[in-house]
């Protein structure tokens, strides 16, 4: 019984982290230009598809070349579409991501079919190991690992650059860091490519998990990322981390411990969480106040 508590409180943690990843993705560009970017889940699939393919090649060049193909991604969608749409409203841009996204899924399917591509990604991880008399999967701990590395690399990117400081003040309020002279382009293209990171990093942990990727790979874990980011906050960086962790960790809980009845419906409370949130706390619930967040 303790081993299984121990267990299902680190794979909660392991999702926690996996989807705190994909929210924080979406907050980076949305608190810089009001985006909230559901295209995001196409990134997600380019990398898998990317460390699908060229695994063979050597874990070395793979995962280089994902990142490295997510943030190309992330930065072609800014210049070749967002760009274009500055005067638009979050809605609109919204709507846009949306269709971007199902046009990107479609290019997937006329490149790869919709047949679904598998490879041994970091099969090693998949293995658990024995701690104290307790089985854990090292995916789950290598995932917790990939994260805080991450969140600790770019929390020191924010405070101790200066093209960091100049991103989190874009994010907290892109008009006043504009007349204080903060390079628009250069602020809002970084957010891109930091987004594009953390894309990757979610698109390893998920093609690890599921070794095989299909044109809708990164759909779910976007939705659910979105929902995060409104639970937490979606106008401040930390809150959609925070919120999108929430979320991962209260699925996965529920998945180990609801009823096997009851199990398929885990995700219908989270959204019913995300309405409570919107009728008494629009702003997040660890966003102070209760007014819509600016536009």
């Amino acid at each position: 019984m303790i081993g299984q508590l121990v267990q299902s409180l680190v794979d909660a943690l392991s999702a926690g982290a996996t989807l705190g990843l994909a929210a924080l993705a979406i907050g980076l560009v949305f608190g810089v230009i009001r985006l909230a970017n559901f295209a995001q889940a196409e990134i997600i699939t380019a990398s898998a598809y990317c460390l699908i393919f060229a695994w063979g090649l050597g874990w070395y060049i793979a995962i280089p070349l994902s990142i490295l193909v997510a943030i190309a991604m992330s930065l072609l969608m800014e210049f070749a579409v967002f760009s274009r749409m500055r005067s638009a409203n979050p809605a609109t841009l919204l709507i846009a991501s949306f269709g971007l996204s199902f046009l990107l899924q479609r290019v997937y399917e006329l490149m790869f079919s919709n047949n679904v591509r598998t490879a041994p990604v970091a099969s090693g991880l998949a293995q658990t190991v024995e701690f104290a008399g307790i089985r854990i999967q090292l995916l789950s701990v290598a995932t917790i690992v990939i994260a805080g590395v991450l969140l600790l690399g770019l929390n020191w990117f924010l405070t101790r650059t200066s093209q960091g400081l100049q991103l989190k003040a874009a994010a907290a309020d892109f008009r006043t860091a504009r007349l204080v002279g903060i390079p628009a382009g250069r602020v809002i293209a970084l957010s891109f490519a930091l987004s594009g990171i953390l894309a990757a990093a979610v698109a390893f942990v998920l093609t690890v998990q599921s070794g095989a990727v299909g044109p809708t790979f990164g759909v779910q874990i976007t939705i659910l990322a979105l929902v995060g980011a409104v639970i937490g906050g979606i106008d401040k960086i930390s809150g959609s981390l925070a919120g999108g962790f929430l979320v991962g960790f209260v699925t996965s809980l529920l998945a180990t411990w609801l009823p096997q009845e009851m199990s398929n419906f885990k995700d219908a409370y989270v959204f019913v969480l995300v309405i409570g949130v919107l009728l008494f706390k629009p702003s997040g619930l660890l966003i102070k106040g209760r007014g819509v967040a600016r536009t």
